[in-house]
């Protein structure tokens, strides 16, 4: 034996204190103080019907997470935007593969799909009243063709910038065609799909806003229609920031799920 010492492998701490994961949240907490010092400070100056006291505002979010009427609009947006955004990831998913894996798919759906981003959430919102007469039919459609694009043109960037020495490796050692998905271009690809998601997400969320202006008797949409028409300024304050935190919940799941997928990726060195 030697005299050098070794020394014992450092174990992982189990968990962070909550003193850490403040810090780590530290910008958001900084932005979100300083948005209301500055509201608040600007009660002073404009009407309270042009810019509420904080304690209005949180007066009118109290009534909407302790009146069940209330709380149901905000579940049947959260709802919409799920669904929706689930459809339009498989459907999305789909196409974006056979795209990458296809040069005449993607010759043609390419364009096709740059074009239907071009379109304005409005205009989708006109066509989707002409052409279908149930509300959800038409919250769906809206929300489908406003999300669906990204989510294909994401996974076929992703798809066409797998590494083919991994591609040619799995030939190499004569992978199944589902072998070669699951093992070598699903992995490669998750990231820029959880990156889709992210976008869509916030994307989702205000376009079923706009579609739930529309003909719709329950929905955020529909809440802050009814806030504008009597000029509520705290309600319609109050159901646009509930709808931010069901966004926020949403955000946090899908980082969950991509530290999930992700964690055979090795951990950054950087403090």
């Amino acid at each position: 034996m030697t005299g050098e010492s070794v020394a014992p492998p450092v174990k992982p701490r189990a968990g962070r204190s909550l003193w850490q994961r403040i810090r780590e949240h530290q910008p958001i907490i900084v932005d979100l103080i300083g948005v209301a010092v500055l509201w608040q400070i600007s009660t002073y100056f404009f009407s309270p019907a042009i810019v509420p006291p904080l304690g209005d505002i949180g007066e009118a979010i109290w009534k909407i997470f302790s009146q069940w009427s209330n709380l149901v609009s905000l579940l049947v947006t959260s709802i919409r935007v799920l669904v929706s955004l689930l459809l339009a990831f498989v459907l999305g998913t789909m196409l974006g593969v056979m795209m990458g894996l296809f040069k005449g798919v993607r010759t043609y759906a390419r364009p096709l799909l740059h074009m239907i981003q071009g379109v304005p959430a409005l205009s989708w919102v006109v066509f989707a009243v002409i052409w279908f007469a149930q509300v959800e039919v038409r919250i769906a459609f809206i929300l489908l063709i406003g999300t669906l694009p990204a989510f294909a043109l994401y996974v076929d960037s992703a798809v066409q910038s797998v590494n083919l020495d991994l591609i040619h490796l799995g030939q190499a050692f004569r992978a199944s065609r589902l072998q070669s998905f699951t093992k070598i271009i699903f992995p490669a690809i998750v990231p820029e799909i959880m990156s889709a998601w992210t976008v869509n997400l916030g994307n989702g969320v205000r376009v079923a806003v706009i579609a739930e202006l529309i003909g719709s008797t329950v929905g955020v949409g529909f809440q802050l229609l009814q806030a504008q028409s009597v000029f509520d300024m705290a309600g319609a304050v109050a159901w646009t920031l509930s709808l931010v935190a069901v966004l926020f919940v949403y955000q946090g799941i899908i980082s969950f799920v991509e530290s999930q997928l992700l964690s055979w990726r090795p951990k950054s060195e950087v403090a």
